[in-house]
């Protein structure tokens, strides 16, 4: 069972991990994936793990 924070369970990626790396300049869901292998296991994720990505760059103004 995934932890509350959690956005990725195979790789345990929280919401901080990414709203940290978008802070560091990763703009692309591609490139986080590059970086931290995020929805790439089982995929079941990724669809949720994607908008999140999107969300949470246009909150954090990193358009």
């Amino acid at each position: 069972m995934a932890k509350k924070n959690e956005l990725c369970s195979c790789f345990k990626i929280t919401k901080k991990d990414v709203k940290d790396h978008i802070k560091a300049g990763i703009t692309s869901y591609k490139e986080l994936q590059k970086q931290t292998d995020i929805g790439t296991k089982c995929s079941s994720c990724k669809k949720k793990t994607k908008k999140k990505f999107k969300k949470y760059r246009n909150k954090l103004g990193a358009n």
